[in-house]
C-alpha cells in the first residue's frame, strides 16, 4: 500500500493530485486564484498531494519515523511536521496543520500516530481552506529553504504495508537494468512495489503495450518496472520455472505477455545474487 492509499483508507480524499494537473508534467501546478500564484515560489512545481477529510481531523503519520528538524508551528507550511524513515529512504512533510502540534523533533512515531491536525496555517498567512499538504523527499538534509519547500518525489511507489513499516518487506532477491517493451496477454495487477504483497496500483488489460527499464525476480516471479503516466509502478511479468532465464522464458512464450526490443546492456544490479 503506498502512503496516498493509507490515507484515504483514513478517510482522506485528495483534492490536488499532482499527477493530473493540466500541465501534463508531475508537479507543475501554477494555481492562481484571483491572479495570486500560490505556486510562484517554486517555479509554478506543487509537488506534493493536498488532502482533506474535515477541519482539525487528526493527520496520522503514513510510517514509523522520527520527527526531525523542519518541525515546528510556524514552519515552511504553518504547522509542519517532518518524519524521516531512514530504512525507507524518505521524509515526509505534513504542512498547514493546526499550530498546537502533538509531537515534537526528537519524538519516534508509529505508522496512525496522529502528527497533527488539518487546518489552513501557513507561511504567508494567504487565505487558503482546511487542508493536509503531504509532500515527499528523499532521506537526508536538504540544504536550502527552498529546496526544503519545492523538492519532492512520487509516494505511489513507496510501500509503506499496512502495519509497523520495520516489519515490512521493502527489499527483492534479484535484479537487471534491462529494457524493452512489454506487451499482456492476461490481464495483471499493477503494484507499488515488485511484491506480490504490494500495494495494486490499477490493472494491466490484454493488449497494453509498457516500456520497462528494470527485471527483477522477488516472490517467485519475474516482475518489470514500468512508467504509467508519470509514475513508476510494477507488474509480474510471469512465474520463474526452476532453471530458465527470462531470456529463454520470454522467447518459449512462457511469460503472461510478449517481451520485444530487449536491451540487457545494462547489466545486473551490484550485490545481488545471480540466478
Amino acid at each position: 500500500m503506498n502512503p496516498i492509499e493509507y490515507l484515504k483508507k483514513q478517510g482522506f480524499r485528495v483534492t490536488s493530485d499532482p499527477t493530473r494537473y493540466k500541465s501534463g508534467i508531475w508537479g507543475k501546478r501554477d494555481y492562481t486564484v484571483g491572479g495570486y500564484n500560490y505556486d510562484t515560489y517554486c517555479g509554478g512545481y506543487h509537488r506534493a498531494y493536498d488532502l482533506a477529510k474535515q477541519h482539525l481531523a487528526p493527520v496520522p503519520s503514513v510510517c514509523d519515523g522520527e520527527v526531525v528538524a523542519g518541525t515546528s508551528a510556524y514552519g515552511n507550511f504553518g504547522g509542519t511536521v517532518v518524519v524521516a524513515n531512514k530504512t525507507l529512504g524518505i521524509q515526509v512533510i505534513y504542512g498547514h496543520l493546526a499550530r498546537n502540534l502533538p509531537v515534537k523533533i526528537g519524538n519516534k512515531v508509529r505508522q496512525g500516530t496522529t502528527v497533527g491536525h488539518q487546518s489552513n496555517t501557513n507561511y504567508d498567512n494567504v487565505h487558503m481552506a482546511s487542508h493536509l499538504h503531504i509532500q515527499f523527499q528523499k532521506y537526508g538534509y536538504l540544504a536550502s529553504e527552498r529546496a526544503f519547500v519545492c523538492n519532492g518525489i512520487s509516494p505511489l511507489s513507496i510501500d509503506i504495508g499496512g502495519g509497523s513499516l520495520l516489519k515490512q518487506k521493502t527489499s527483492y532477491e534479484a535484479a537487471w537494468f534491462w529494457k524493452g517493451k512489454f506487451r499482456a496477454a492476461a490481464r495483471i495487477k499493477k503494484r507499488s512495489f515488485p511484491s506480490l504483497g504490494a500495494g495494486v496500483e490499477g490493472i494491466a488489460g490484454i493488449g497494453d503495450v509498457y516500456s520497462f527499464d528494470k527485471l527483477y525476480y522477488n516472490d517467485g516471479h519475474w516482475w518489470i518496472r514500468i512508467l504509467d503516466g508519470n509514475t513508476r509502478l510494477f507488474i509480474a511479468a510471469g512465474k520463474k520455472e526452476t532453471g530458465v532465464t527470462f531470456r529463454a522464458a520470454a522467447s518459449r512464450g512462457k511469460l503472461w505477455g510478449a517481451v520485444t526490443r530487449l536491451d540487457v546492456s545494462g547489466g545486473k544490479e551490484k550485490g545481488e545474487k545471480a540466478l
